[in-house]
């Protein structure tokens, strides 16, 4: 399919290497529909091969499926922002990949620098599938990853590992010293499929929340593998974090909902929020219903998301 292109006035040449590395990207990548590039939650150019006609010369501006994309990057951008600033408390590094998937598409938030971000869409991914590892799905979000880390080699800057995938292939076993019990914070509904998917090698914490209150939250923070993590933060800081932040976390995804449906379509399933030290996953189970996990190492991103689908499966109800 022939690619569409469009910049914003204020682009110049300083822009050429990061849109000839989009083109590359797109041409490359057939799962990926479109890629735009933001400076400061500004529009600075995009490129797609939606396959929609271009936008005649007498159409009103702000009607047609480009616009509600540029649109939604804005917004997209502006929430990573804010996510940002609230997720420094944990000292866990800044926000470098959002990952928003409903049950028809997915969108990527990547940032290069922390103003400057590359968003991807998926569309129309290949009927039902699994939320972590879904073909098209990772076959983009790999794209994006990669291409932020092209654009951070273009400024001199080595890579963040965004989502973990130049890390999944060849992990070292974390050093034994003495396993611990798993902490208990909240200990109602599924504590015990919890408790078992909560391990030192990848997934460090789970939480199922109910009507915005935490059921049952299980942790592994305290593990002594995993005393190199917390140099900055005490286990018991962090514990205080994730259970406030997911508790805030069904209201921040219905608020994204609201933005992304309207032009990826369906409900979001899966958030993925991903650190310079790891990242936070949502699960839908239901209305109202959800996991929370985390990681706290960038480079078993891969594993603790994989983990969580599988925990999410395991606890997704049958029927409506």
């Amino acid at each position: 399919m022939e690619l569409h292109e469009e910049q914003a006035e204020h682009v110049g040449p300083e822009f050429d290497l990061a849109k000839q590395a989009c083109r590359a990207v797109i041409a490359e990548t057939p799962a990926l529909h479109y890629l735009a590039h933001y400076s400061s939650g500004v529009f600075d150019f995009g490129v797609d091969a939606l396959g929609d006609p271009p936008l005649a010369p007498d159409a009103l501006p702000g009607g047609t499926r480009r616009e509600e994309l540029k649109r939604l990057g804005r917004h997209l951008t502006f929430q990573v922002a804010t996510l940002d600033r609230a997720l420094q408390e944990v000292r866990t590094g800044r926000l470098i990949r959002t990952v928003l998937h409903t049950e028809e598409g997915a969108l990527f938030c990547d940032s290069v620098v922390p103003t400057e971000h590359v968003v991807g869409l998926v569309l129309d991914h290949a009927g039902a599938g699994p939320l972590f590892g879904h073909p098209a799905v990772d076959e983009a979000d790999r794209a994006v990853a990669g291409l932020a880390t092209r654009l951070r080699g273009q400024l001199s800057l080595g890579s963040l590992n965004p989502g973990g995938w130049e890390s999944a292939a060849d992990l070292a076993p974390l050093p034994v010293r003495g396993a611990m019990g798993a902490h208990v914070t909240a200990g109602e509904g599924p504590l015990t499929a919890c408790l078992a998917a909560v391990r030192p090698e990848d997934l460090h914490l789970v939480a199922h929340v109910v009507g915005g209150e935490v059921r049952a939250m299980v942790d592994c923070l305290g593990d002594p593998s995993l005393a190199p993590f917390f140099k900055q933060v005490t286990v018991e800081a962090r514990r205080r974090f994730y259970h406030g932040f997911v508790q805030e976390l069904g209201a921040l995804t219905t608020k994204l909902n609201r933005a992304v449906s309207p032009v990826v379509g369906g409900l979001m399933a899966r958030l993925v929020l991903d650190v310079e030290m790891g990242a936070i996953y949502y699960y839908r189970l239901r209305a109202g219903e959800y996991l929370v996990g985390v990681t706290i190492d960038q480079a078993r991103v891969r594993a603790a998301d994989d983990r969580m689908s599988a925990l999410a499966e395991e606890l997704t109800p049958i029927g409506p």
